[in-house]
């Protein structure tokens, strides 16, 4: 998420840039260069993906970046709880989304959006039910049982 941030990743064009590989296209659409916000931003699938998220999450405001995005959900009306939850499955869609072109570069494999979401969700779920202390008020454990 770091390196996301700070549009640090080592993509194609990045890396063509340095005289590292062939081209500069994405490895699954192949008709765009890859960058940070073609992957997370323009890419179908991570659109896709990143739709499912907000849905399951419960918000429909569109952003066009990372930042911006991590940004209206510090000013959305939620609880901290809430908020820190809507961060921590931003985080998993970009590392999940990462992994998808890394498995297409790698394993020349895609999974699918419906799978890559699955995965999210359940990371998402497995390491908040384990940070989720009785302090927790009942509205927000409600609202995480819930998604």
């Amino acid at each position: 998420m770091w390196l996301a941030l700070l549009d640090r990743l080592k993509t194609k064009d990045r890396l063509f840039k340095l005289n590292i590989g062939t081209d500069d296209l994405c490895p699954v659409c192949g008709s765009c260069t890859e960058t940070s916000a073609h992957l997370f931003f323009n890419y179908t699938f991570s659109v896709a993906c990143r739709q499912q998220v907000r849905t399951w999450l419960g918000f429909q405001q569109g952003r066009n970046s990372i930042i911006s995005l991590l940004k209206w959900i510090q000013r959305y009306d939620r609880s901290k709880v809430q908020k820190t939850i809507m961060y921590a499955a931003i985080a998993c869609l970009v590392y999940n989304i990462w992994r998808v072109m890394n498995s297409a570069v790698w394993n020349m494999k895609v999974p699918s959006i419906k799978y890559t979401f699955q995965i999210i969700q359940f990371e998402v779920k497995s390491r908040v039910t384990k940070l989720l202390s009785n302090k927790t008020c009942n509205r927000d454990r409600d609202w995480f049982s819930s998604l």
